[in-house]
């Protein structure tokens, strides 16, 4: 399978399987959290068609490809069901799940590059990686603006301390 196709065929997966979960979503915040990391997605998504333009990367074939792991086939089927097992309930919960779901895909990628011998699959693997941890680097700042209250203010610096509990805390 040529390498392209493999990457825009699993982040296509990801950004459907966060569409899908933002539609199962009743809690406002994370449904808004998953169609954000949708929309991620569908920017790489748009970058590794442009990068599938060039015919030299077109043509790199994924040698090292084995068995998808378990975990990433969930990718493919998720339900609603997920935000159950996963004990999605808020959105820290949902950044979480986001986090490590991506977490997962970025060590898909590494793996593939250690075990790839063609220099240059391994030269568009990299790019692949770097868009990759470019996303979830967002991912950690928008994360890190949502859990600032956590981390950072006082109860009593809070301004609105009737929505503290959307932040993790069910102090009142």
């Amino acid at each position: 399978m040529k390498i392209l196709d493999f990457a825009i065929d699993v982040e296509r997966a990801e950004r459907d399987l966060y569409d899908r979960l933002a539609a199962c979503c009743q809690h406002d915040g994370v449904r808004s959290i998953f169609r954000m990391a949708a929309d991620e997605e569908g920017k790489l998504l748009k970058k590794l068609k442009m990068l599938k333009a060039n015919p030299q990367q077109n043509a790199l074939e994924l040698n090292s490809l084995s068995a998808l792991p378990t975990k990433l086939r969930k990718l493919q089927s998720g339900s609603c069901e997920l935000l159950d097992q996963n004990l999605v309930r808020d959105d820290l919960s949902g950044y979480n799940y986001i986090l490590k779901t991506e977490q997962l895909l970025l060590n898909l990628y590494i793996n593939l590059k250690k075990r790839e011998n063609d220099p240059n699959a391994k030269e568009l693997l990299d790019l692949i990686l770097q868009e990759k941890q470019s996303e979830i680097d967002r991912i950690h700042l928008i994360f890190d603006f949502v859990n600032a209250p956590n981390e950072y203010l006082a109860t009593a610096e809070f301004s609105n301390i009737g929505e503290f509990h959307n932040f993790g805390r069910d102090e009142g």
